[in-house]
């Protein structure tokens, strides 16, 4: 079974967040639902970052 991906906290430095997400710090900022880092900004911006994807995507799997 996959791993849920995990939350990337608001108090991680933008520049490490940034290499986690593969992209550049300017383009890090916050999920629009639990407030975590995400790849905000630029190409291939989400609003809601990755664990909130993955999280929603299991209450639709599983309802």
């Amino acid at each position: 079974m996959d791993e849920m991906p995990q939350r990337i906290g608001p108090s991680l430095d933008r520049a490490a967040a940034a290499l986690l997400l593969g992209c550049t710090p300017d383009q890090v900022g916050y999920c629009a639902r639990c407030r975590g880092l995400t790849r905000r900004y630029g190409p291939d911006a989400q609003l809601v970052c990755r664990a909130c994807r993955a999280a929603e995507g299991a209450e639709e799997s599983s309802g």
